[in-house]
């Protein structure tokens, strides 16, 4: 008697159950949580949308257009066979360029391009008697070397308030000397191989339009920029300052 009470309490259980689920369907009251949920999910795409425009990851990709300058400084180490030291002087030179940037993980993006430096710096070589025999130009040279760099950075930041975002930069560059009047007898590579390291703010005009302001460092002669009988190996430091606009692209 007991097993078969047992059995229809929990026959009446789930018929009571089922009849819950149909009411519940059928009824307007009930069904306002889905559209609350709808309402949810739209709501978070929008904002969503909004959030990815922001920090371009809407779209595809987007492009820094950059006008800027700064200075250059050199460090020539000498070999034994030189007598005397070189001594450098900085020099400002102006940079061009553009950098796009392309995202692969969110808050990460690859950002590579071309960037036209110039690096300026002077050179007075050793006055030893040495090296006047050996045809080095003992006096002071303005030395002016112009390259065009391709970077190959790891992009990472974003917007820290509605309208303004930061950003860094870095990672190696190969530079290609494009143009020289070096005549201190250094050596020079036509190539350079280097780190660099990019801050970069934004203020935002529109969804796809910013105003960018940044500066960069760059370390070249990873690779050594140049060597002779009494050059061992030149590096640079490169400070830049620059301005331009960040425009977003979509595919």
């Amino acid at each position: 008697m007991k097993k078969l009470i047992l059995t229809f309490l929990f026959i009446a259980l789930l018929l009571s159950s089922f009849n819950a689920v149909v009411i519940a369907q059928d009824n307007p009251k009930f069904s306002s949580y889905t559209i609350s949920t709808d309402k949810f999910n739209k709501d978070y795409k929008s904002a969503l949308k909004e959030h990815r425009i922001r920090t371009g990851k809407l779209i595809d990709f987007y492009i820094d257009f950059q006008l800027g300058f700064g200075g250059t400084s050199a460090n020539i180490d000498q070999t034994p066979d030189a007598k005397g030291t070189f001594e450098t002087g900085s020099k400002v030179g102006f940079t061009t360029g553009a950098l796009v940037y392309i995202n692969i993980l969110e808050g990460v993006n690859f950002a590579t391009g071309l960037t036209y430096v110039g690096k300026n710096f002077e050179v007075t070589p050793p006055t030893d008697s040495i090296s006047s025999l050996a045809g080095l130009d003992t006096t002071v040279s303005d030395i002016s070397n112009n390259y065009l760099n391709i970077p190959l950075y790891i992009n990472v930041g974003g917007m820290i308030t509605e309208d303004v975002g930061i950003t860094f930069n870095g990672g190696p560059y190969l530079g290609i000397l494009m143009s020289t009047d070096e005549k201190a007898g250094l050596g020079y590579k036509n190539f350079d191989f280097g780190l660099a390291g990019t801050l970069t703010g934004n203020y935002m005009l529109n969804q796809f339009v910013s105003i960018i302001l940044g500066t960069r460092f760059e370390y070249g002669g990873l690779n050594n920029l140049g060597s002779t009988k009494f050059v061992d190996k030149i590096t640079t430091t490169n400070y830049t300052v620059f301005t331009g606009i960040r425009v977003g692209l979509s595919m």
